[in-house]
């Protein structure tokens, strides 16, 4: 210690200042490095080489006025699982978009996909304008404080091609995309998007947008023209195509990358993107008797990673971040609270590095487990027969359902009253039959349609059945094919089937329907049989 004072006497006044301000220099420019490591600044685009986690970002909340209740009174709930603080969500709140995507960061989700639910001339002051704007400013408060979020593309919720959503005539019509009207609706819905995010947030691959599409049932027609319209205006407008991932309803159109709905019941799904999610359960939803996934206590959401590392497949979206009405979520909740951004943090960091993996996960429950049956119509719990009849005007126990890809009308048709479908390269006729008439019976049935023979085309049977091998547990089994041969009769079919279980699993808590392929098709009686149990 005395050398070191001896040796520092030495040093004149000025020598001795000029030391320490420079040693003071250099201690600034350690400490502000030491600040500044951990934070690598984001690439402007991802590249499609990059292994991509992505997730669906239901951000409609906003408590307790917008879809946490089924009524005014807001006592009746509408969500299976919970926030765990309700009263801190809006959609108009900077606070909480910044914890979901400071949440989502953390788990290791390279982007994330608001579900738009915005038109052209509809909803222009609803959430998906409001809330988008919010979310960008969330964004903008995290990079100026330093701190990594994840960038933002493009959710297309394709419900809005539904006539009546964006108050398009004719009422209970869809938008057919292969007309200049059509194509225009969906281009702008797109367009109008992104115009309203700062480029800057964008999340894309190559420098092109992401624009994940729902499914294209909600229109009443498509081709690539309706794609190439979408791609060629999109680079006219921003200079750049956009990267679209569709849902796989939109094949034969060519897109960028194909995925399938539905991952967080029946995945995980792998297509050209893998889907993943970690259960299902809609029960808090009125009028909904979906099957259930049970969650097996992160069991299935580990299967799920396991087999998208599997696939060596790109991207994964996780289905959904936080939808709480169908219990599809992984953000922090009531019921799990942090256990399943736990497991996306442990898993999306070796998909990311596409490390294999040894694990195996073995599930309880193979396939999705059916919701109990509802008491409604017990009054045809011992009949041996239900039918509906729109050439009569009557309804006795059966159900005709017109919703979602199910519209039909009411028409007059060679001599008739009866139902006309809805044209379009989607349309289906669904039945309700009532649990306490057939619900899960091992009895053998018969379904009697009488249809119009006019037009070309065929009718296709879907029916909910006991086979756990077919389409999503046996809720959509492909029966029996009905081909029109255009006599301009009324023809009365019967069909057989012996394994039906109604179990209410096809969309609108229908137990079977009728796709029609080619032309629209007229029915005016539908007869739903029991035989009686084989021996």
């Amino acid at each position: 210690m005395e050398r070191i004072r001896t040796n520092s006497r030495k040093k004149g006044p000025m020598l001795r200042r000029l030391e320490a301000a420079g040693w003071l220099c250099i201690m600034l420019f350690a400490l502000a490095a030491c600040v500044r490591a951990p934070i690598k600044p984001q690439p402007e685009s991802f590249s499609s080489l990059d292994r991509l986690v992505g997730t669906y970002y239901f951000y409609w909340y906003k408590y307790p006025t917008e879809h946490f209740f089924d009524n005014r009174e807001t006592n009746d709930d509408a969500l299976t699982d919970h926030f765990v603080r309700p009263e801190e969500i809006d959609y108009e709140s900077v606070d909480w978009h910044c914890r979901e995507m400071s949440d989502m960061a953390w788990c290791g989700i390279d982007f994330l996909l608001p579900v738009y639910w915005g038109a052209p001339g509809a909803y222009e002051g609803g959430f998906s304008v409001k809330g988008l704007k919010t979310l960008q400013e969330a964004s903008e408060q995290l990079i100026a404080s330093g701190k990594r979020c994840p960038r933002i593309g493009m959710f297309y919720d394709t419900s809005t091609l539904l006539n009546d959503l964006r108050g398009d005539p004719p009422r209970g019509g869809k938008a057919d995309l292969t007309t200049p009207h059509g194509k225009e609706v969906f281009y702008h819905t797109i367009r109008d998007y992104w115009r309203r995010l700062d480029r800057k947030h964008w999340a894309m691959i190559d420098g092109r947008p992401i624009v994940v599409l729902y499914s294209a049932a909600f229109s009443s027609g498509f081709d690539q023209s309706t794609f190439d319209y979408v791609y060629e205006n999109f680079e006219r407008d921003f200079g750049v195509r956009p990267y679209v991932i569709a849902e796989a309803s939109w094949k034969p159109a060519k897109a960028d990358g194909y995925y399938r709905w539905g991952a967080a019941l029946t995945g995980p799904n792998i297509d050209e993107v893998a889907q993943i999610g970690p259960g299902y359960d809609d029960r808090a939803v009125p009028g909904r008797s979906t099957p259930i996934r049970d969650r097996e206590k992160g069991r299935f959401y580990e299967h799920s990673w396991i087999e998208a590392l599997k696939s060596e497949r790109r991207i994964v979206l996780i289905e959904t971040w936080n939808e709480m009405h169908e219990g599809t979520d992984v953000c922090e909740s009531v019921e799990y609270g942090r256990r399943y951004m736990r497991l996306t943090r442990k898993w999306a960091p070796r998909f990311h590095h596409g490390k294999s993996t040894d694990k195996t996960v073995e599930l309880e429950h193979r396939k999705p487990l059916p919701p109990g049956p509802s008491d409604e119509g017990k009054e045809f719990a011992d009949a041996r027969e239900i039918s509906v009849d729109f050439a009569a005007g009557s309804q006795k126990g059966l159900r005709a359902i017109s919703a979602g890809d199910g519209l039909f009308k009411v028409v007059e048709a060679a001599g008739r009253r009866c139902i006309r479908s809805e044209p379009g390269k989607y349309a289906y006729f669904y039945f309700r039959v009532p649990d306490p008439f057939f619900f899960g019976l091992h009895e053998p049935v018969e379904i009697e349609i009488e249809y119009l023979d006019g037009g070309n085309g065929d009718l296709v049977l879907h029916y909910d059945s006991r086979d756990e091998d077919a389409h999503m547990g046996g809720a959509y089994t492909v029966g029996e094919v009905i081909h029109r041969n255009g006599t301009g009769r009324w023809v009365v079919h019967t069909i057989r089937l012996n394994n039906a279980a109604f179990r209410s699993r096809q969309n609108h808590m229908s137990d079977f329907r009728f796709a029609v392929v080619g032309e629209p098709v007229c029915v005016s009686r539908v007869v739903v049989r029991k035989l009686g149990k084989t021996p």
